[in-house]
């Protein structure tokens, strides 16, 4: 599948940008971050109803159209681990868990 400029679709950049925006919001004062989170949920949403496997549980991955080497032309619409990752990551974040790997 690709976007209406023909481009591939990229669900792990979407994936890695909610979990990024979460982290901000939770940086800041209460209320401030309001807007980071609100998008964050916004595009996990939209990751959930429109590329997740939920209903295919024989697929092997978690999420469908991540890009993985556009330039080369490889890994266009499958899944990549990174996005997955990212993505459980950032429900994760959103369920209230504060554990972080770094």
């Amino acid at each position: 599948m690709t976007s209406r400029e023909g481009e591939p679709r990229d669900s792990s950049a979407s994936s890695i940008a909610a979990s990024g925006l979460l982290e901000i919001a939770a940086q800041l004062h209460l209320g401030e971050g309001d807007l980071y989170r609100l998008a964050a949920e916004r595009m996990l949403e939209s990751l959930t109803e429109r590329y997740s496997t939920l209903d295919r549980p024989e697929y092997e991955g978690i999420l469908l159209e991540a890009t993985g080497h556009k330039p080369a032309g490889r890994d266009l619409g499958v899944s990549v681990i990174y996005g997955d990752y990212y993505y459980v990551e950032a429900v994760a974040k959103l369920m209230g868990w504060k554990h972080r790997i770094y």
